[in-house]
C-alpha cells in the first residue's frame, strides 16, 4: 500500500513531532513544568488550537490518562502537556492513513 501525503500535512507533522519531542526533554528534565491541572486544561488546550471536546472523548476511552497527586478522593488531577499533543499527533497520523486506505478502496 503506498500512503499518500500532501506536502504542507507532512510539514506540519514534522513539526508537531519536533514539539513533542522537545516537550519529552522537558518532561524528563523539568516534570513539574510538563504537568498542567485539569482546570487549566481548558486554556492550554485553546492555545494550542486542541479541540476540548476531543480531548474528553481521548480521555473517556482511556488514550489521555490522568495522574492524581495526593491520596485523597478530591485530590487534584493533572495531565501531561507533552502526552495530551503526542496522542492528537497520533490520531492525525491515523486520519490520514485511514483517508489514504479509503481512497485506495475506491480506486
Amino acid at each position: 500500500m503506498k500512503l499518500y501525503i500532501e506536502l504542507q500535512d507532512l510539514n506540519n507533522l514534522i513539526a508537531e513531532f519536533v514539539q513533542i519531542g522537545y516537550m519529552e526533554a522537558v518532561k524528563t528534565y523539568e516534570p513539574a513544568q510538563d504537568l498542567i491541572r485539569l482546570s487549566e486544561v481548558k486554556k492550554w488546550l485553546k492555545m494550542m488550537n486542541i479541540n476540548m471536546k476531543k480531548f474528553r472523548r481521548l480521555v473517556d476511552v482511556g488514550l489521555i490518562k490522568p495522574i492524581r497527586k495526593g491520596t485523597g478522593r478530591n485530590s487534584p488531577l493533572y495531565y501531561s502537556k507533552k502526552d495530551i499533543k503526542q496522542v492528537f499527533t497520533v490520531t492525525r497520523v491515523d486520519r490520514i492513513i485511514a483517508a489514504n486506505k479509503i481512497e485506495s478502496i475506491e480506486q
